[in-house]
């Protein structure tokens, strides 16, 4: 079996490399590698392991990838989680040193057969959704279905599944009557039952990652970072591999740093 992570500290992912940061969008546009180097360094000293790239959908964002990699890493190889970009992925994935993860597609099978074998082929980590177009129920039930589908898919390509993160998609409430009941918690049930079974069901195989901050939105900073450091314990608890996360915070970082990944059915897997 391939080794997982190597060792039982939960993978703290930086979020704020993306589109609608101003100061990212601008560095990336006029290519100016001191403003990224300086956005990237903040993200890695308050703690995080690893940094997460958003270009947005546009084209002329995606042919500077290979630049954005080169100049993140170009002191340190810092491990990326890379846009599932359709366009010029390959090419990104040869200039990134160590190992890269794609992040990250539907589990829409047309779209994921190809992805898939790009990460097979560039021996990369790889973010699966949970979800797919068109999908009416959304409960731990059919997330478990599409988790297991995902599983079957990547064992016909030959993608190990050491290789895969499966993300069961935390959001906002839908409902506004309870998302005012709750104060803007997501519902965490269905999302930390589905974390638990991923475990159960690939025997420790498979990792599990949620975007922290994707089940805050619209709230202010402070209650945001509330939320999250109430959160994050019960999702590690569960057996929550990865997070992407406001690595700014430190009050988050530092209840991050104390969790320790659940190792029983890894133990059980080796």
């Amino acid at each position: 079996m391939q080794e997982q992570q190597q060792d039982d500290n939960l993978l703290t992912i930086g979020e704020n490399l993306h589109i609608f940061n101003p100061a990212f969008r601008q560095a990336v546009e006029q290519q100016d590698q001191p403003s990224l180097t300086q956005l990237a360094g903040q993200h890695l000293a308050g703690g995080a392991k690893s940094l997460a790239i958003n270009l947005g959908p546009a084209r002329s964002m995606h042919d500077r990838l290979p630049w954005v990699i080169e100049t993140i890493q170009q002191h340190s190889p810092t491990p990326l989680f890379l846009p599932a970009i359709s366009n010029g992925l390959e090419q990104a994935l040869e200039s990134h040193q160590g190992k890269a993860t794609i992040n990250a597609v539907t589990a829409d099978p047309a779209h994921l057969d190809t992805t898939m074998k790009i990460a097979r082929d560039y021996e990369a980590d790889l973010v699966v959704l949970l979800t797919k177009p068109g999908l009416q129920n959304f409960d731990t039930q059919h997330r478990l279905q599409i988790a297991l589908d995902v599983l079957e898919q990547a064992d016909g390509i030959g993608l190990p599944r050491e290789q895969l993160y499966l993300d069961p998609v935390l959001s906002v409430r839908t409902d506004p009557v309870a998302w005012n009941l709750t104060g803007g918690m997501p519902d965490l049930d269905p999302i930390l039952q589905t974390i638990s079974l991923i475990g159960e069901l690939s025997a420790g195989q498979v990792k599990t990652i949620v975007g922290l901050s994707n089940g805050t939105l619209g709230l202010s900073p402070h209650k945001r970072s509330s939320l999250h450091c109430r959160m994050l314990p019960l999702l590690v608890q569960s057996g929550l591999d990865g997070v992407i996360l406001n690595s700014r915070d430190q009050t988050l970082m530092n209840i991050a740093r104390s969790l320790k990944r659940s190792n029983l059915l890894r133990q059980k897997a080796a």
